[in-house]
C-alpha cells in the first residue's frame, strides 16, 4: 500500500513540475505538428531552428521567433530588390522591382504589426500574414520569367507558410 501511495505522489510531483517549470521548449512533436501543414515540413523546421531560442522556447516565444525571421527575411528581399531596381537598365523591368520594392515595404509593415499583436498574445488578430504570401507571388508573377529572383521569393513564401502555421498553431492551442 505505501508503495502505491509514494509512486502515485512521484507521478504527482513530475506532472505538476512539468506544467509549473516546463523547461524542455519546443518539442519536436510540436514542430511536426506545426510543420507538416506547410509545403515543405522539412524547410520549415529548419527555418524554425535556425533560430538558436527555438530549442527552449515556449510557444509564444515561437511566434515572436517566426516572425522574427519572417522579418528579416522580408528586409532581406526588399534590400534585393532595391539592388535589382538600381541596378537595371530596362525601364520595364526597373518599374516591375519598383513594385516588388514597394510590396515588401508593405510587408514589413504588417509584420511589425504582428509582432506587436504577438508580444500581447492577441494570437486571433494576427490575420494578414497569409497576404506575404499572396504579396510575395504577386512581385514574382510582375518579373520575367528568367528573373534572378526565384530563389528569394521561394524562401520569403517558405518562412511566411511557416509564420502562419505557428501562428494557427498557437491560437488552437490557445483557444
Amino acid at each position: 500500500m505505501s508503495s502505491v501511495k509514494f509512486v502515485a505522489s512521484v507521478a504527482i510531483l513530475l506532472v505538476a513540475s512539468a506544467i509549473i517549470f516546463p523547461s524542455d521548449g519546443i518539442t519536436e512533436d510540436i514542430l511536426a505538428a506545426i510543420c507538416s501543414q506547410t509545403q515543405n515540413q522539412e524547410t520549415c523546421e529548419a527555418i524554425l531552428e535556425s533560430d538558436p531560442r527555438t530549442g527552449s522556447a515556449d510557444l509564444p516565444l515561437l511566434s515572436l521567433i517566426s516572425l522574427d525571421l519572417l522579418s528579416k527575411q522580408a528586409d532581406e528581399n526588399h534590400n534585393s530588390f532595391v539592388q535589382f531596381r538600381e541596378n537595371s537598365t530596362d525601364l520595364d523591368l526597373k518599374r516591375s522591382f519598383g513594385n516588388c520594392v514597394k510590396g515588401y515595404s508593405d510587408m514589413q509593415g504588417k509584420i511589425k504589426v504582428a509582432l506587436e499583436l504577438s508580444r500581447k498574445r492577441q494570437y486571433k488578430r494576427i490575420n494578414e500574414l497569409g497576404q506575404m504570401i499572396k504579396m510575395a507571388y504577386s512581385c514574382e508573377n510582375g518579373l520575367p520569367s528568367n528573373s534572378p529572383t526565384s530563389g528569394i521569393t521561394e524562401t520569403m513564401l517558405l518562412t511566411s507558410q511557416t509564420a502562419v502555421y505557428v501562428n494557427e498553431f498557437l491560437i488552437t492551442y490557445f483557444g
